[in-house]
């Protein structure tokens, strides 16, 4: 039975990185690599495909460390992150532990570059009080399974498309139809398997825009459920029978929604955070960039360490305000605090990444670009602002 800690912040890392990316496409066949990641004592490992593009999975569940003792003033870890990439003479693979309920920090473990068969024992984790997990790349063959069945719980959201992806692990393409009259921000896709939830994700608009126009269409993957059975040679993924995919609820621009009221509460919460965060960035962006065009690299290192400074941390009024625009939604105090200190952490992450990005591309300390970026980030993030 996944928490509804893990399941909350798997809805909410999908969001925030699915959803500034357009579809995927059919993967080749060199996306047949996968990672075999054995990530609990006793237990069948779990598969993740690998592709040109970094990415990755991470795991809530794990063993401890008989009589491991957490260092003081140390966050718990609450997740292993695995991260893997294609690379020339096999496949990168990252992984790092987070610490906190909302993954407030991250810290590197290990890396390797493995080739296909390797096998490797994260040693490392034990340091952390995580028994090693065992990670090798495989090759499987690809996967599509049986027809899933279509059900939505939002009367205005239609099927239009369901087709199999030639994929390492099991997914299919849908299109979706908003047949309502306004747009809507948010959707609740499930994976169910003899009604349990088995795979989630919640695609929303890339900074607050919305991700179907009335009576336009959106595209999506959803991947299948798998168990891990025994082999020959070790183990094999199977998919699993019998599976819906499920729109469970659709949030409007305006608020109002479709279906299950689980994706309004925690997208209003979510778009609180996002708020208060973005707020304080502006207001940073304002002090940070000079009145001319003198602006350095110095202006924008400063920003980048005081953005990375700023708390996670929601306060009893905006708890208190999303609580009472979700009146009879059942949403308590506690679960608000956790979803609003989500969504600004998501938004300080983001601001971070860009700064980064840009000090990545632009190495010489020319004021002009700098001052350019100062610019326009403060219009894109007034833009998101208001949107929110």
């Amino acid at each position: 039975m996944i928490s509804f800690r893990t399941r909350l912040l798997f809805l909410f890392l999908i969001a925030a990185f699915a959803s500034v990316a357009p579809a995927q496409q059919p993967p080749t066949a060199a996306f047949s690599l996968a990672l075999e990641v054995r990530f609990y004592p006793q237990q069948e490992p779990a598969y993740h495909a690998v592709s040109s593009k970094r990415d990755g999975v991470w795991f809530a569940r794990f063993g401890h460390v008989p009589e491991w003792k957490q260092p003081e003033n140390s966050l718990p870890v609450t997740a292993v992150n695995i991260q893997s990439e294609l690379a020339e003479g096999g496949v990168r693979v990252w992984v790092s532990v987070f610490l906190g309920e909302i993954h407030t920090e991250e810290k590197a473990v290990k890396s390797y570059v493995l080739t296909e068969g390797e096998k490797v024992t994260v040693r490392e984790l034990a340091e952390f009080g995580v028994e090693p997990f065992e990670i090798k790349v495989v090759r499987l063959p690809p996967m599509i399974g049986e027809p899933p069945k279509f059900v939505s719980k939002a009367r205005s959201i239609e099927l239009v498309v369901m087709e199999p992806i030639l994929s390492t692990l099991p997914a299919y393409k849908l299109v979706v139809r908003n047949l309502s009259a306004k747009p809507v921000s948010a959707l609740h896709v499930q994976t169910l398997e003899d009604g349990r939830m088995r795979n989630s994700l919640m695609p929303q608009g890339k900074e607050a825009e919305p991700i179907i126009a009335p009576g336009g269409t959106y595209e999506f993957n959803a991947r299948l459920a798998t168990r891990t059975t025994p082999t020959a040679d070790g183990y094999s993924p199977v998919i699993l029978p019998n599976q819906i995919i499920e729109i469970s609820s659709a949030v409007f621009n305006d608020g109002s929604f479709e279906g299950e009221s689980e994706t309004v509460i925690s997208f209003a919460a979510f778009s609180k955070g996002r708020k208060m965060m973005l707020e304080k960035v502006l207001g940073l962006l304002q002090k940070s960039q000079p009145a001319n065009d003198s602006a350095t690299a110095t202006n924008l290192e400063g920003l980048k360490s005081v953005v990375a400074e700023l708390k996670l941390e929601a306060d009893a009024a905006a708890v208190e305000d999303v609580g009472n625009k979700l009146m009879g939604l059942g949403a308590d105090q506690r679960r608000l605090r956790t979803l609003i200190e989500l969504g600004m952490k998501g938004v300080r992450d983001q601001v971070l990444r860009d700064i980064t990005q840009f000090q990545l591309r632009y190495r010489y300390a020319d004021p002009k670009p700098i001052h350019d970026w100062f610019t326009a980030s403060t219009k894109r993030y007034e833009a998101w602002f208001g949107r929110l």
